[in-house]
């Protein structure tokens, strides 16, 4: 057979692949199907992203899970920011602590437990304060705001109130681990330690619930994680014990969790626990979810894995990941895909995600890295801003204001 018999042949087999691969692509796009990594992907027909601004706070109070409105626009130069370095130390594996805003100043906690006051108007530290409390680590976990008082929660297992002169309201004395910012949850501190979880009263300080769940599993330095619905508070305790407290009779609350298998290894740090409406979302080991109808009493989906995740955040009804070569916005519901996003050219392949929510209308994502990719309701880029911030560990928002912490102790408020 001829060698030019041979190419003939070849072209015409090459063509023929060519036009089957178009086809293959056009069925896809055509069936709404996205395929990456040998991993079929449908994408959301009926169901939108939820844009409503859900805002999660008390008037009286703020801690480290409360979510309130902002409206900093970050494509205005002209806007000034603070830098604090209210820590005044690195971070080692512990949680960032809060900057709060009471009576015209701002307060925070620094690694020794010294209450810092700033100024206002230009971020200067105007007073330290020691706190006389009579403990070897005096090392905050988080730090809080209840009425005019501080909330105040330490690594060797003590909380106190304090007034804004730290003086002592109350201290609750535990010998105990602690490494989970404590939760203001209506006149009750919620506490987990390694092993069980304490309502404390947080007028007096005393303890109103306490309950123990054994576990041979590793304690997490990344501590725990609270949720909740309603009166029932669902939570992961750092030695990875996952349960459910009905606060209404101060009882265990049954979810039927007993049908999956949750991956209960000695490294749970990428557990996540998530409420959007009436559904209870549990991220087991950062690659796989599973979606609880909390009314129903029933799983609508069990065991779903998602593609490659380097990092992920919650918004609403949606789990959105991100790995080196895409943004992707998961139906928390079903697992179909609301939007998948190339963004090779736009953020660095190693960032990750640290938090997403509303301002102006428009979803705001922000990485580690200091970059924040700007996004309308139909999930078209807008913008991506580069903060200029290296190695973020939190981003939060309060007082209409935009918080910015790094892993050098650092504080930007925007």
């Amino acid at each position: 057979m001829s060698f030019s018999f041979i190419s003939k042949i070849a072209l015409y087999l090459s063509f023929i692949i060519i036009i089957s691969c178009q086809d293959t692509i056009l069925s896809l796009r055509d069936s709404n199907n996205i395929d990456t990594n040998d991993n079929n992907f449908q994408l959301e027909e009926e169901e939108f992203l939820d844009f409503s601004l859900y805002e999660d706070y008390q008037d009286k109070a703020f801690d480290n899970y409360t979510y309130k409105s902002s409206y900093y626009n970050f494509l205005d130069k002209n806007q000034n920011k603070l830098k604090i370095n209210n820590y005044e130390s690195k971070y080692k594996n512990n949680n960032p602590i809060n900057i709060l805003y009471l009576e015209k100043n701002i307060y925070s906690i620094n690694v020794d437990g010294d209450l810092l006051r700033y100024d206002l108007n230009t971020g200067n530290l105007i007073e330290r304060i020691n706190i006389e409390i009579d403990i070897v680590k005096k090392v905050p976990v988080s730090f809080s705001l209840y009425e005019k008082d501080f909330i105040i929660a330490f690594i060797s297992g003590e909380v106190a109130r304090i007034n804004k002169q730290g003086e002592i309201v109350w201290i609750f004395n535990n010998q105990d681990f602690l490494n989970t910012p404590v939760k203001i949850y209506d006149n009750y501190l919620i506490i987990l330690y390694p092993d069980k979880i304490i309502f404390l009263s947080i007028i007096s300080g005393d303890i109103i619930f306490e309950k123990a769940f054994n576990s041979r599993n590793i304690i997490q330095s990344s501590g725990g994680k609270i949720e909740n619905y309603y009166n029932i508070v669902f939570f992961i305790l750092p030695n990875s014990e996952f349960n459910s407290l009905d606060t209404f009779l101060f009882d265990e609350h049954n979810v039927n969790f007993d049908k999956i298998e949750l991956n209960t290894s000695l490294n749970n740090l990428k557990d996540q626990i998530h409420v959007y409406k009436n559904f209870l979302i549990y991220f087991d080991n950062g690659n796989i979810f599973h979606t609880y109808d909390i009314n129903n009493d029933k799983f609508i989906l069990v065991d779903f894995r998602i593609n490659n995740s380097s990092s992920a955040v919650f918004f609403n009804n949606s789990l959105i990941s991100k790995n080196e070569n895409f943004v992707e916005f998961y139906n928390i519901q079903n697992g179909n895909l609301f939007s998948r996003i190339n963004i090779n050219k736009i953020l660095n392949k190693n960032s990750k995600l640290i938090n997403a929510f509303i301002i102006n209308k428009n979803m705001h994502i922000f990485t580690d890295n200091g970059e924040i990719i700007i996004l309308s309701q139909n999930l078209e880029i807008q913008e991506i801003v580069n903060l200029k911030i290296k190695n973020i560990n939190k981003v939060y928002n309060y007082q209409n204001k935009i918080f910015i912490s790094t892993e050098k102790g650092i504080t930007y408020i925007y």
